[in-house]
């Protein structure tokens, strides 16, 4: 998926950024880094690409971070790489961020692996927690105290959304999010993620993923709290709210056999009750 859509891979409704919460003066520059990320993660995971054309694709999003010239293989692409370009400038956030992406992603098409949750936790170092340092840093928060925090959400929101793709037969367990330890310990393999339903030592594998959620949400649920921006504090409540709503309907409900997300009203009620809580206006 080169050019950004609302596809699958395009925008997440669950966990999306909320601009809209934002001082206006950082508002565009979260738009921006979003669409970068959107874009990078789509490289990955375009079936069309051969993967000397995905590593091109990142060499060039990389080499325009660092000062090289916009991509080119798009308008979309173009325009995207160079609205992140201005932002880094009219910012003065470090670049750092969005290349830990890249270089995660480019891991993801290397066809590396992960074998156990440790090796996964180390992936959303690059593949996730990027995003939230991001948002740390454009919002002048102390990463010292609500890095951890932050990086424990952002880990479980990846986990999330890629167990929604467990059951497509040309993903990866990297890009699963579901270490291969846990596949070996039940005596499973992907091929089993593509039975019309989750049962026995298939369920057990997602349910073990799912207790490691849900202790990474418990890791992150101080954060709110630390964050001094209104903006930030409320957008994290929000998104640990529809996190522990997604994990529970995980629970509940089996992946292999329908697609698990939230519905407009959950998210809609995750959005209000955190606003009041916050004693932030209507």
């Amino acid at each position: 998926m080169i050019v950004i859509s609302s596809s699958r891979l395009g925008r997440d409704a669950d966990f999306s950024l909320m601009p809209e919460l934002f001082r206006p003066a950082i508002q565009t520059h979260v738009r921006h880094f979003g669409r970068f990320v959107r874009l990078a993660d789509g490289i990955a995971d375009d079936a069309t690409l051969t993967r000397d054309e995905k590593q091109a694709r990142l060499d060039a999003l990389e080499a325009m971070l660092e000062g090289g010239p916009d991509a080119d293989w798009s308008d979309e692409a173009s325009t995207v790489s160079r609205q992140m370009r201005e932002s880094l400038r009219d910012s003065k956030a470090t670049a750092e961020h969005a290349l830990h992406v890249t270089h995660a992603f480019r891991n993801d098409i290397s066809g590396a692996r992960v074998q156990t949750w440790d090796d996964l936790l180390a992936y959303c170092t690059h593949a996730a927690s990027p995003i939230g340092r991001y948002m740390l840093d454009l919002t002048g928060e102390d990463p010292g105290v609500c890095g951890p925090a932050t990086d424990a959400l952002c880990a479980a929101l990846r986990i999330l959304k890629r167990l929604r793709d467990c059951k497509e037969p040309s993903a990866q367990y990297r890009r699963l999010c579901i270490p291969e330890k846990f596949m070996r310990d039940a005596f499973i393999t992907t091929l089993h993620l593509q039975a019309p339903s989750a049962k026995g030592q298939t369920r057990a594998v997602i349910d073990r993923v799912l207790d490691g959620v849900d202790r990474l949400l418990v890791d992150a649920a101080p954060l709110p709290r630390l964050i001094k921006s209104r903006g930030l504090s409320l957008h994290t409540a929000i998104v640990l709210c529809r996190a522990r709503t997604l994990a529970q309907h995980f629970r509940a409900r089996d992946p292999l056999n329908e697609r698990v997300e939230l519905s407009g009203w959950e998210r809609r009620k995750c959005k209000w009750l955190c606003k009041l809580r916050s004693f932030l206006p209507w």
